[in-house]
């Protein structure tokens, strides 16, 4: 924030807004793929690979808070990296519960009864 300050009374312009447009698509597509993972994950085992995507993509929105403070990023970019962290947060926490619930599935009988009846 000194920088600005000093920019502003320096006569110099402020720097322009970094291009955020990459970073947030490829936040959003981590996301695409992770949500049928965490969704069917309890069902077919798949939810720890669900559950790191989700985990990269809420440090990857955690990495950028601070640039977002800074103002690097225009206003709208600043809401769409705050909605995406919010987002994976709630599948972050939606993550804990799946896997505690594959974590007591696997300590009955639910998935050998689940699976033997989708063979047959």
């Amino acid at each position: 924030m000194s920088d600005k300050v000093d920019a502003l009374f320096a006569g110099e312009p402020p720097p322009p807004p970094v291009d955020a447009a990459a970073k947030l698509r490829m936040i959003r597509t981590i996301l695409w793929v992770a949500a049928p993972m965490n969704l069917f994950g309890i069902l077919c085992w798949t939810g720890v690979p669900g559950a790191a995507l989700t985990l990269w993509a809420w440090l990857q929105t955690d990495g950028e808070m601070s640039s977002l403070e800074e103002g690097l990023y225009t206003p709208d970019d600043a809401a769409r990296f705050t909605t995406l962290r919010n987002v994976s947060a709630w599948m972050l926490g939606f993550c804990v519960l799946s896997l505690i619930a594959q974590v007591f599935l696997l300590t009955t009988n639910f998935y050998n009864s689940l699976w033997s009846m989708i063979i047959q």
